[in-house]
């Protein structure tokens, strides 16, 4: 930040500078005035002496004239050339006060910057384009090769200085949203909600952010509707009671549950607030099946959609799996949700494997590969079994991926989690 204190002591300065222009012109007209003053005394004391001298008799009358039109005509050119110097400053010198000490200058040039950066360290927001410079690019997609072990640490980091100096809302979304796809989901969530309380401060809507701290949590809880996120989705739909992302949230429990018409109710009323919901495929497909559930026709019919994928494992990681290692093989939106919109589980012995992700392997009804036009295929070999990526697993990632080309990609198992 060492050019921003630069750039503003070089502010101060020039603003001083206004501050003290007119006082050093109004002193330059002064010395000016004063040396007219002075001119015209020594023009009437020479008369006066010439004057004496005629009266005495030791100048003629001609010699008097003479000396007196000199005299004049000297006078006139010294007036005259300070006269155009005092005009060319009058406007200045109109507007300047013509007896301020000296001290009062002084400290008026003292006091601005002190002024200037009390307000600022007030209201500036100098933690935040700290933040933004140092993290801005500073946490890259899990998806671009960088180590995740890596992204873990620029994140504990992030959070530490957000804890620190935490009035700063862009730098919690960035946390949440970093989190989100490391699924690591309590994080995202504490994050959503110490953004959703800044935005309240500033008193601006916070509803989505916290429909999205809802979701994180609802996440974090094996997709189940715990009274913690119950308790934030009362807060997003006490702002906005069509909060969209809750809304979601309410219909997939209430799926999940058997309670078919209310999921029904839930979903339609997502669609009736925002009709180009981008979900909105995988909104109709909830709806619908809810609907078969119920012995009712489908109104709409969802977009049928899929990718066909191949997995191999690099022949350099042979050594490192056994055959009962659980390998996962999900499709996720390249921009949404983190929630898998396909996934399957084999082993390794299954491996090279070929195999459709479709709508039937969604993990939910609102989560549907066919809702997404590009979406990201991660296989992965669990070491531990579990579907959150852990350090030591095996993983080849590949993104984007067009849904619904029928075209055959291949991911190769080809990286270790770090």
């Amino acid at each position: 930040m060492i050019d921003f204190w630069v750039l503003s002591a070089l502010l101060v300065v020039l603003s001083s500078g206004f501050v003290l222009y007119p006082f050093l012109k109004r002193k330059k007209q002064e010395a000016v005035l004063d040396r007219r003053s002075q001119n015209i005394a020594a023009f009437k004391a020479r008369l006066i002496e010439i004057d004496a001298e005629k009266q005495a008799g030791t100048l003629s009358d001609e010699q008097f004239q003479q000396l007196k039109t000199e005299l004049e005509a000297s006078l006139i050119t010294d007036v005259d050339g300070l006269e155009h110097d005092t005009q060319s400053n009058n406007a200045l010198s109109s507007a300047a006060p013509s007896s301020i000490p000296k001290v009062a200058v002084g400290l008026m040039v003292i006091s601005l910057p002190l002024i200037a950066y009390s307000l600022y360290m007030k209201w500036g927001a100098l933690d935040g384009v700290e933040q933004y410079r140092e993290w801005g690019n500073a946490v890259p997609s899990v998806d671009n090769g960088m180590p995740q072990g890596d992204i873990e640490d620029l994140l504990i980091t992030l959070r530490e200085k957000l804890e620190k100096n935490p009035d700063n809302p862009d730098g919690w979304f960035m946390l949440a949203r970093s989190s989100m796809k490391l699924e690591k989901y309590d994080q995202a969530s504490y994050a959503f909600l110490k953004m959703a309380v800044l935005l309240e401060k500033q008193q601006e809507d916070p509803s989505a952010i916290y429909g999205l701290a809802a979701q994180a949590l609802f996440f974090a809880k094996d997709a189940q509707m715990t009274d913690e996120v119950k308790a934030i989705l009362d807060k997003a739909f006490a702002v906005n009671p069509d909060e969209t992302n809750g809304l979601g949230l309410l219909g997939i429990d209430a799926f999940q549950s058997g309670r078919y018409e209310e999921a029904i109710k839930y979903w339609s009323r997502i669609l009736d607030v925002q009709p180009d919901n981008p979900s909105r495929d995988a909104i109709v497909a909830g709806i619908n099946k809810s609907r078969a559930a119920l012995g009712l026709p489908a109104q709409t019919k969802a977009v049928d959609a899929s990718v066909q994928v191949r997995v191999e494992l690099a022949p350099s990681l042979a050594a490192k799996v056994s055959p009962n290692d659980v390998l996962f093989i999900v499709a996720k939106a390249v921009n949404g949700s983190p929630m898998p919109l396909a996934a399957s589980r084999l082993t390794v012995a299954d491996l090279p494997v070929q195999l459709t992700l479709n709508d039937a392997m969604a993990m939910g009804p609102m989560a549907k590969i066919s809702s997404a036009k590009e979406v990201t295929i991660v296989a992965r070999v669990s070491k531990s079994g579990q579907p959150v990526a852990q350090i030591g697993d095996l993983q080849g990632i590949l993104s984007p991926v067009e849904v619904g080309t029928g075209v055959m990609v291949n991911v190769l198992i080809s990286e270790e989690v770090k």
